[in-house]
């Protein structure tokens, strides 16, 4: 639900249903009908009836089994928090610190989360509150949850700091220093939050994903520290509200026609949580419908060359880490259960993650990034979010760099690789079956390295609802390193849908020439397209690794005059202009950036490497106006070492 007039939500409902089709739209409408109507019928019912379970239940959904041995049972289910407790032992000290720093942050309760900065939440945690912009959530019903308001504020905080990564790190630092305050700390916090957050009420139970998260890092946060006695004291109220938790994602899944990351978290955290129940035929029904709902969603998010369909490679990652912990609860769970499908897809994506992973050990920022994870485990609060190798650690696989260039054709995404040279190319569907939901307007732009320095870059993301012009900005065509036409959006962009983007360039590949020392990719799109006119860009990106070049061959067909606009988004660098040409200075190496006949200018943008932070970085812009016809124009991007 959000604050948007009741007339813009019909606008763009109907939207939506046109997008879908008649089948499929008239599902989504029915879906959305039963879950108003039981919405309106819960938002009555439990106030005055909250939910909650018995000792009785408790006990029954355990198989009788007491609390503590069935959360100890839970570790074989969960095979990267297994070796985060073994590795304990051999971690070196600066590994060691890190933990321990971060952990006891937690014990101050000073969190940075989602570009706050270091925050002090004081003595008593308000778990509704966005502590950015100071705007509180009310204890209504999740029916009556506002999402979005015209007022900066960010749903995502509350909502990220009650995912609880923080408390398997807390556990972490239990059993690396036996200091009893931070497992009393989990308890405290655990307790405090399951007092403030009745079940359906409040801003913390209005997504399931979030749910779904939560359930996991207290399933392993236990797991971690439930053979310590000093954790006895809250087991049994926590595992009971995780009993509440796995109910309750079971009721409120984010099931649609076409879905992404957040109904397989529903899943995999149903999953998980129902490790701790698998004694009953309750839990053991949630597992077999859990491992049942992998298969099938294998099927449809992750296409055949491992790439996650949301057309972004940050959503991919996360994307990756739920299928690979879903993997291997499910192999653990019920042995030979699991589609033969998954574990063969989890290897295909994680080539991918190698194959785009930059000469520095980055991951190229393209389409949305939220910093979304599972479990940090010890990497909570210290790793960069544009690192995608823990990855490799969580399924216990080698990383192994690449030197050689890569095409995944059905997701659109090619890495092309030459001796120094290493650049990342959009060229594919905005994602979701058509909805596009996470993807931004970036045919044919691209990541540019030398050896291990960032020189042409994705500006990120920075937020969702909290700012829309800013949401919109940076997934606009104008934020990426590629030609546009007038004023023009390769796909549209609407104010009303932050979330959705209608699929209308179409782009098609032309040549794909992988090479030791130069590597050609050729394409097109008729995102500029209009009534009058039918618009075509074609790119062909050329790189010469034996030159130090990437050269950009642009070419434009219309039937009416244009103005076109290249724009190079840089990482922080000093840049100079000269008579068509711009200079930009690294750290040990200059890149020259220029093309015969264009006017040469540098302008101020955005640089985001992680949800919330911006700041400012050097745009490289090249201008023409053309007439109509066929034209063809060609960028020089030279590298030189200093």
């Amino acid at each position: 639900m959000s604050a948007r007039p009741f007339a813009t939500r019909i606008a763009t409902g109907l939207s939506v249903y046109r997008q879908l089709g008649p089948r499929r739209g008239t599902a989504a409408v029915g879906r959305y009908a039963v879950r108003q109507a039981r919405g309106r019928a819960r938002a009555v019912v439990v106030p005055r009836r909250p939910i909650s379970v018995s000792a009785s239940d408790v006990s029954a959904a355990l198989g009788g089994r007491d609390a503590r041995t069935a959360v100890l049972d839970v570790r074989t289910a969960l095979p990267s928090v297994c070796r985060a407790i073994t590795e304990l032992d051999n971690l070196e000290v600066e590994a060691r610190e890190r933990i321990l720093a971060a952990a006891d942050r937690v014990l101050a309760h000073e969190f940075d989360l989602l570009g706050s900065g270091p925050t002090s939440l004081g003595a008593a945690i308000d778990w509704h509150r966005d502590f950015k912009s100071g705007r509180g959530w009310p204890l209504a019903h999740i029916s009556r949850i506002v999402v979005s308001y015209p007022d900066g504020s960010d749903i995502k905080v509350p909502w990220e700091l009650s995912r609880s990564q923080h408390l398997p790190l807390l556990a972490l630092a239990s059993r690396l220093t036996g200091d009893r305050r931070y497992i009393d700390e989990i308890g405290a916090q655990t307790m405090a939050w399951i007092e403030a957050n009745p079940v359906e009420v409040g801003v913390n139970w209005a997504c399931t994903m979030d749910v779904a998260i939560r359930a996991i890092n207290w399933v392993a946060a236990l797991s971690i520290c439930a053979d310590d006695e000093a954790a006895q004291s809250f087991m049994a109220p926590v595992v009971a509200s995780l009993l509440l938790h796995a109910r309750f994602i079971r009721a409120n899944l984010e099931y649609g026609a076409a879905r992404g990351n957040h109904y397989l978290s529903d899943v995999v955290g149903l999953l998980v949580v129902a490790s701790v129940f698998q004694g009953s035929e309750e839990g053991r029904a949630w597992i077999r419908w859990a491992i049942d709902q992998l298969g099938e969603e294998l099927a449809h998010e992750v296409r055949a060359d491992g790439c996650d369909h949301e057309a972004s490679t940050s959503y991919h990652r996360l994307v990756t880490e739920l299928f690979v912990l879903g993997a291997d609860a499910a192999d653990a769970l019920m042995p030979g259960t699991l589609d033969a499908a998954v574990r063969p897809a989890i290897a295909r994506m994680l080539q991918f993650v190698a194959d785009y992973t930059r000469p520095d050990g980055l991951a190229p920022q393209l389409g949305d990034a939220d910093d979304g994870r599972i479990l940090p485990l010890g990497d909570y609060g210290s790793s960069d979010q544009r690192s995608h190798l823990h990855l490799f650690v969580q399924a216990a696989k080698p990383y192994e760099p690449v030197s050689g260039s890569s095409a995944y054709y059905e997701g659109g995404f090619y890495i092309l690789r030459a001796r120094n040279l290493y650049a990342a190319v959009r060229c594919g569907d905005v994602g979701i079956h058509g909805r596009g939901c996470h993807s931004h307007n970036d045919l044919l732009a691209f990541e540019l390295c030398w050896r291990s320095t960032p020189l042409v870059v994705d500006p990120g993301s920075y937020v969702y609802t909290a700012d829309p012009d800013a949401r919109n900005w940076f997934r606009s065509t104008a934020a990426h390193s590629t030609l546009q036409v007038d004023d023009l959006e390769q796909n549209e962009i609407r104010t009303d849908r932050l979330f959705a983007m209608t699929d209308r360039a179409r782009p098609e590949l032309i040549a794909w020439k992988p090479g030791e020392a130069k590597t050609t990719l050729k394409a097109r799109h008729s995102g500029f397209r209009t009534p009058a006119d039918r618009c075509v860009h074609t790119r062909t990106l050329a790189l010469d690794g034996s030159r130090s070049v990437l050269e950009l061959v642009d070419e434009v067909s219309s039937v009416a005059p244009h103005g076109l606009t290249w724009r190079f988004p840089l990482a922080p660098c000093e840049v100079q202009t000269g008579e068509g040409f711009a200079d930009a200075r690294f750290a040990g190496v200059a890149l020259q950036i220029g093309g015969a006949g264009l006017a040469v200018s540098v302008e101020e943008g955005w640089l985001c490497p992680s949800y919330g932070v911006r700041a400012r970085a050097p745009v490289v812009t090249l201008r023409r106006m053309v007439g109509p016809g066929d034209h063809r124009m060609t960028v020089t991007l030279r590298v030189r070492s200093l």
